[in-house]
């Protein structure tokens, strides 16, 4: 929801109540959202023939500033396909995008584009003539994928306006997680949607405007908050999902059904058609999923009443591949498991439905969120005990919380979204799961294995089906830390600030890295630090106060503070807005005996010498030898961090160091009964951005395990190249 400063939104007391769905459920959602700034009254037709949509809306924006508003800017996200000179298309030849934006098909049915037929203020001026397309973020001129209107009279402070759209959506061959394959359609981001205006103070802006960025390669969306009326029509053999609560449908005489969806408080509308979906429907009783104890656990932990925990039922429906109904009890558990842990750590997801669309193998439809509306994928045959399709149901699930619920800016601040859910997704999939297995794909079958290499096949009569994976078979081989990455440390952790604007990232894996990695990482690392009760405190803090609402970064910092009640601007300037790596080494251990005297001790008139062999005699006739030790612990990185260093004494004493990791050394030094043998710095990995952390312990004296075993892991290797090669022989 977009508000003044010091506006706080209030919960209505009302409820829209409207009757019986067409399915027999209730639609009982209670507005959350004092004064929308959208609300849509749309009207869309499939023609699966051309591949398109006609479309028609009458729009109601209402100025929430206390500025006179002169233009109107619309994002017109569908032109990002309409050839190979706009802005999307050009940073994704650059920059790279995991080559999603190939496609095989030729001709028109490659693109897609949408045109506004016709835009005039309702019963009032016709607009169409006035329409424009601009560049607010690059000089080319060529891209239409933002379109501004000046209009004829201003909108006044606190005005609204209302307008009426004829529109016309080609949807492109499926691209950038839209479009179609056959006869299976997506459509989002499909219709000329109204971009957001901010005011003075806004998210730190200083001067009032519109943030409507063009479509870029890495970037995704923002938009308002408001109600979204849906009639929606396709032929009537195909099966119709969508944003929203599915209130009516009205079969036409013309073979097509039209569908009428509803849903307030959100900031977009997708739906999807396609004659083969399997449409498969369970309740989430939320009594059935949550235990006493796990209410009463989170109760104390969040220090928050029961009745403030509790959860809601909703209804699930998942529109599933025929070959993919073997796994649609996995696909409910996850997003059973999403619903649970997210509404109990964040709060209740607050919408009637949840629908989720299983998209063809592989396509580029895949994976993405929206509304109460998820894209998700997976094969007719997963590995038992691997995390697929686990891990990405609950990844976009997570959505409807961090970009859904709580409206960042993606263009801007990706991070906020992206990060918050990758390390939410992690704590999921750790608390419903444990850990998974990893697999490998041989011949379309799931092979638990972790490989060092592939050996390709025989191009007869093997032709097409890949390799052979070489390494660790059929036994459970724990998947990584879901937040770890060391793609991030290797490759990616000085390319760029972790807020940064989307499309000024030096590439799509600089994206990937600094929106969801190094997130995912530095929220773990803070968790470290603040302690995870804390942690859970100040995300529930955040979440909540933030609902419908457009948070920037400096937001989330201020519940930091607040909530953990100290001041951690330290770690964000670290870690947030600088790009220096963390490393810390334990560089040097030494123990020396102490001899004894060797020398002149005494005053004037008192000297007396002693001599190297009077040490020793000395020394070695004592039961009580002592020793000199000292340990340099070194910052090798530029990140700076308090750390702690464990020292470890051969007769079982431990000295606890704290360093403030000010300067770029610290040298310990003790004399003690005992001499040094091992030290470690971050014992316990609260530095979780460490780049390396094979430096962090040493150990004095020589010690073989390592060696001896990546011996035996090479022999093992060694063994499945062999097997594998005879198989073929």
């Amino acid at each position: 929801m977009r508000i003044r400063a010091g506006i706080i939104p209030v919960l209505l007391t009302s409820v829209l109540c409207l009757g019986a769905t067409a399915n027999g459920q209730k639609y009982t959602y209670k507005s959350h959202i004092e004064h929308p700034i959208v609300h849509y009254k749309m009207s869309a037709r499939l023609d699966p023939e051309t591949k398109t949509v006609k479309g028609h809306y009458t729009l109601t924006w209402w100025n929430h500033t206390s500025d006179s508003i002169p233009d109107l800017y619309f994002h017109l996200y569908l032109n990002a396909f309409k050839n190979l000179d706009s802005t999307f298309m050009r940073e994704s030849e650059e920059r790279g995008r995991g080559g999603e934006e190939e496609s095989d098909v030729k001709g028109p049915d490659r693109w897609g584009w949408v045109d506004v037929d016709k835009i005039q203020i309702a019963g009032g001026a016709d607009l169409t003539a006035l329409q424009t397309f601009v560049h607010p973020d690059d000089e080319n001129a060529a891209d239409q994928t933002v379109m501004r209107i000046a209009l004829p009279q201003p909108i006044p402070p606190q005005g609204s306006i209302k307008l009426a759209v004829d529109f016309t959506s080609k949807l492109p061959h499926a691209v950038a997680r839209n479009g179609f394959e056959g006869d299976y359609f997506l459509m989002v981001q499909w219709f000329p949607k109204i971009g957001v205006y901010e005011g003075a103070g806004e998210r730190g802006r200083t001067t009032a405007g519109w943030n409507c960025h063009q479509y870029h390669a890495n970037t995704e969306f923002y938009a308002d908050y408001g109600t979204y009326d849906v009639d929606v029509t396709a032929p009537s053999n195909y099966v119709v999902g969508s944003t929203g609560v599915r209130r009516s449908e009205q079969k036409n005489s013309d073979g097509t059904t039209t569908y009428n969806y509803f849903q307030e408080d959100v900031h977009d509308f997708g739906w999807t058609a396609c004659p083969e979906f399997v449409k498969v429907t369970r309740p989430f009783v939320w009594r059935d999923q949550v235990t006493p104890a796990e209410l009463a656990t989170w109760s104390r932990i969040l220090n928050l009443p029961e009745d403030q925990i509790a959860l809601r039922d909703i209804s699930v429906t998942f529109l599933l591949r025929p070959t993919h109904t073997n796994v649609a009890n996995r696909y409910f558990r996850s997003i059973f498991n999403g619903l649970k842990y997210f509404g109990l750590w964040y709060g209740q997801y607050p919408y009637d439905t949840m629908t989720v669309v299983d998209v063809p193998r592989n396509s580029a439809t895949c994976c993405m969120e929206y509304p109460t509306f998820i894209t998700v994928g997976t094969s007719f045959w997963p590995g038992e005990h691997g995390l697929s399709p686990e891990g990405v149901t609950v990844h976009e699930f997570g959505h409807q919380f961090w970009y859904g619920l709580v409206g960042n800016n993606e263009f801007e601040e990706a991070w906020l979204d992206e990060g918050f859910n990758t390390y939410s997704t992690g704590k999921v999939l750790e608390a419903a799961y444990g850990a998974g297995c990893n697999y490998e794909r041989f011949l379309s079958m799931p092979v638990a294995a972790t490989p060092w290499l592939s050996v390709d096949l025989p191009s007869f009569p093997f032709a097409k089906l890949g390799s052979i994976p070489v390494g660790s078979y059929f036994s459970c081989l724990p998947e990584p830390e879901r937040t770890s990455g060391r793609g991030y440390f290797l490759d990616h952790a000085k390319i760029d600030n972790l807020v940064r604007n989307g499309w000024q990232y030096m590439n799509g894996s600089s994206y990937g890295v600094n929106s969801y990695t190094r997130v995912g990482l530095t929220l773990r690392m803070l968790e470290s630090y603040l302690g995870t009760e804390t942690m859970a405190r100040v995300m529930r803090t955040y979440h909540q106060r933030w609902r419908y609402r457009h948070p920037a970064t400096p937001d989330f910092i201020a519940v930091v503070n607040e909530v953990s009640g100290r001041n951690m601007d330290w770690f964000f300037q670290q870690f947030f807005y600088g790009s220096n790596l963390a490393d810390y080494a334990v560089a040097e251990i030494h123990s020396d005996p102490i001899e004894g005297k060797v020398g002149l001790y005494g005053g004037p008139g008192k000297k007396q010498e002693f001599s190297e062999a009077d040490a020793g005699a000395a020394s070695h006739a004592s039961v009580d030898k002592r020793y000199r030790s000292t340990v340099l612990v070194r910052r090798l990185g530029e990140a700076v961090a308090p750390v702690d260093v464990d020292v470890h004494f051969e007769n079982g004493e431990t000295v606890h160091e704290h360093w403030d990791g000010q300067y770029r050394w610290i040298r310990y030094v003790y004399e003690r009964n005992s001499k040094v043998n091992s030290a470690e710095v971050d014992a316990e990995h609260k530095l979780v951005l460490d780049a390396n952390y094979t430096n962090n312990s040493r150990v004095v004296g020589e010690d073989n395990r390592a060696a001896a075993k990546w011996y035996v892991r090479w022999i093992f290797w060694l063994e499945n190249l062999f097997f594998a090669a005879s198989y073929f022989s």
